[in-house]
């Protein structure tokens, strides 16, 4: 365990912590020295459009290729279950993302394929909340 070599935090005054009168949104913190952040994303349709068409373009250059990879089938099933939760993309943003990873992984081993599938994950990863 790590020594510390400072005194521990004194409140400052009576009204050390939060007086919360009236309505209050959001976190709060109330220990000595803490901090809080939070963040809006605001998503707009420049930005839905840019992953709609990079998912496009992947959807194309995947769909040339089937037969050719064994990966191509699971890549294109990979990209549909994204399609489908693009237009909620804070509902399970822990699934999209393993599921973004999972499309690079599957893509990586297809050549020309890898570039493209990062354009997709980094468009929707944009997307996403805490992004």
């Amino acid at each position: 365990m790590a020594i510390r070599r400072q005194p521990d935090p004194v409140p400052n005054g009576p009204n050390f912590g939060i007086i919360n009168h009236g309505n209050m949104t959001g976190p709060a913190q109330a220990a000595a020295f803490s901090q809080n952040a939070s963040q809006t994303n605001n998503i707009t349709n420049e930005a839905v459009d840019k992953a709609r068409d990079s998912i496009d373009d992947l959807r194309r250059r995947l769909e040339e290729l089937r037969g050719q990879y064994p990966e191509v089938d699971a890549a294109l099933r990979d990209l549909a279950m994204i399609t489908s939760r693009l237009d909620e993309p804070a509902r399970d943003p822990g699934t999209l993302r393993y599921m973004l990873q999972n499309l690079v992984e599957r893509c990586g081993g297809v050549p020309n394929l890898l570039a493209a599938a990062q354009l997709v994950q980094s468009t929707v990863v944009a997307l996403l909340p805490g992004s």
